[in-house]
């Protein structure tokens, strides 16, 4: 799978994470004071176990100063990692193996001196889907670990671990990783697979990722094979694949709105719906584009963040609506398509109606 071909190998493959890196790498330079517990918590898909194996690799890399701190890849430990046959490195999932009895065997293995490396890691991921008596068991754990032994807990939800143990824990938030970071990293993998395709496409595939860039490679990876042998993907095929249209032609739309284009804003409403497409899935990324618009009306500086979730040619004509449009009108069409959307939800009698009604009050009052 292409999500596991082109896991990171070392903290420069990190996307989206700078702040934690640095933090693990300084860390890495002072090891007479290195803390033995870590939480890494964030949402799918952000990098959590990854950075858990790459620090593991790290603390067991036999070059690492002379590699700035970074996981050589080329000594024996570090090939050993890479080939999963790394016996101080042991990972635990314990969203299938949750109970206490995981915990003691775990217990037990920690008097061991670690048998190839510096360092035995303990990697446990789901982390918060452990019993309340294999916590209690983890604690004691916690509490006075041997100097060779290391535990990073990765969560999805760290609401769930207890105080008791979290404060026995560094912990590191991972954030949502940027639309135009997951595109960098897309543009990466398709190019090395040998396929074309266009910033459009890979705009539309990075913004239904949700900022999980594991989820937006198994999402390359399903088009890809959906058009096997042909690699060559653009903006409509992906609109098909997803069932969502493209910000350039939520845009367009909002153009026709405010010129007063009537006809031609009916047209594109029943194309959409001869296409296909989602009438609620649009409707709510037509309001997340007028959000943004209505953010730049009212905080100018706005369009800095844009730069993270765009790319140059959708923010060329967000900003050049957000110059056409006056506040209130953007108010106006936000409140209206905000009605429109609760009016899909309520299954109307013709699945069109409101959103021609929305349309008619728009431009027609």
């Amino acid at each position: 799978m292409i999500y596991r071909k082109y896991r990171p190998k070392t903290f420069t493959e990190i996307c989206g994470q700078d702040l934690i890196i640095k933090v693990l790498k300084s860390f890495l330079k002072h090891l007479n004071s290195l803390p033995h517990g870590y939480l890494f918590a964030g949402q799918r898909g952000t990098g959590k176990t990854s950075t858990a194996r790459i620090f593991a690799k790290a603390l067991n890399c036999l070059n690492l100063e002379k590699n700035s701190y970074e996981p050589c890849n080329n000594c024996f430990n570090c090939e050993a990692i890479n080939q999963n046959k790394f016996l101080d490195i042991i990972e635990l999932d314990a969203a299938s193996n949750r109970g206490i009895d995981e915990i003691r065997n775990l217990k037990e293995n920690i008097g061991f001196k670690p048998i190839q490396g510096k360092y035995k890691v303990f990697i446990i991921d789901e982390a918060h889907m452990l019993t309340k008596e294999a916590f209690n068991a983890l604690l004691k754990v916690l509490e006075e670990p041997p100097k060779h032994v290391i535990f990073i807990l990765a969560t999805t939800e760290p609401e769930k671990i207890p105080p008791t143990i979290l404060s026995r824990l560094q912990r590191f938030d991972f954030r949502r990783i940027s639309i135009n970071e997951i595109i960098k990293k897309l543009k990466k993998i398709a190019q090395e697979e040998n396929c074309e395709i266009t910033d459009g496409a890979l705009y539309l595939i990075a913004e239904e990722s949700e900022g999980a860039l594991r989820d937006a490679e198994t999402l390359l990876e399903r088009i890809m094979l959906s058009l096997n042998p042909h690699k060559n993907i653009n903006e409509e095929y992906v609109e098909q694949f997803l069932g969502k249209i493209s910000a350039i032609r939520i845009l367009e739309f909002i153009n026709f709105i405010l010129n007063k284009d009537f006809e031609y804003s009916l047209k594109m409403i029943h194309n959409i719906y001869n296409e296909g497409y989602d009438f609620i899935i649009f409707t709510r990324s037509l309001i997340k584009i007028l959000r943004e618009i209505l953010m730049i009306k009212i905080y100018p500086l706005w369009k800095n963040q844009l730069n993270k979730e765009y790319n140059e040619e959708l923010i060329k004509k967000i900003l050049e609506i957000a110059n056409k449009i006056d506040l209130e009108t953007n108010k106006k069409l936000i409140r209206v398509f905000s009605e429109a959307e609760l009016g899909l939800k309520k299954d109307p009698p013709l699945i069109t109606l409101p959103l021609e009604l929305a349309i008619a009050e728009l431009i027609l009052n």
